[in-house]
């Protein structure tokens, strides 16, 4: 194998393990708010997509469909940490609200969240990571335009 096709070997190899393992420690950090996982994204992505997010745009942000989506907002309703509305355009849609218990919530999750990505990128030099979120956003649009030609 030449030492390119090591490399992209190599580079495709890490990314799943890389990939899985940054999420299982999310994952694991959210489930110490003594919430759900799901709950926990719900509410981290609800707080940066703003208020009266529509549901779709939440499961879109998530990466999971409205129908997965249901019951983790359902959840999130009961423990009142979200308020569905109907969409004032669309009576159709509900557009979700955090409350106050639900914005506190998503901040110390999100505090968390940014400590986690502060000690795994410790001593990394900013250069190094630059150059993978511009690899990582190239090979993720080339894989979109990809998928659109199949």
């Amino acid at each position: 194998m030449t030492d390119r096709l090591a490399l992209l070997h190599e580079f495709a190899t890490q990314l799943n393990p890389v990939s899985r393992a940054w999420l299982q420690l999310a994952d694991r950090i959210l489930g110490s708010l003594e919430i759900s996982n799901s709950a926990g994204w719900a509410l981290v992505h609800l707080s940066r997509l703003g208020e009266g997010a529509r549901q779709g745009d939440l499961a879109r942000a998530i990466g999971i469909t409205e129908a997965s989506l249901v019951r983790t907002v359902q959840q999130l309703e009961r423990d009142g940490l979200v308020e569905r509305r109907a969409d004032e355009d669309d009576r159709r849609a509900h557009r979700l609200h955090l409350t106050e218990t639900g914005k506190a919530l998503a901040r110390k999750a999100d505090k968390r969240l940014v400590d986690l990505r502060a000690e795994l990128l410790d001593g990394i030099p900013d250069a190094d990571i630059d150059a993978a979120v511009r690899l990582f956003g190239t090979v993720a649009g080339r894989a979109a335009d990809m998928r659109g030609r199949a």
